[in-house]
């Protein structure tokens, strides 16, 4: 199983997910925030720190 994290509807463009990532997966732009999913490592600090609660965690179990 892999953990991935996706940007849905509600971002408020605050840009504190990208603050707290460690790894630089994320950027903000005028149309919110973007996590790139080969730099993301799924530690969660995005999700968890997301004020506006529009970071969705997915597990995604292999075929």
């Amino acid at each position: 199983m892999k953990t991935v994290y996706a940007v849905t509807r509600g971002c408020t463009k605050c840009g504190w997910c990208a603050h707290e990532c460690q790894v630089g997966a994320i950027t903000v732009d005028r149309d919110g925030a973007h996590i790139d999913p080969n730099k993301c490592t799924g530690c969660g600090c995005c999700y968890d720190n997301c004020a506006s609660e529009a970071i969705e965690k997915r597990i995604i179990t292999p075929a």
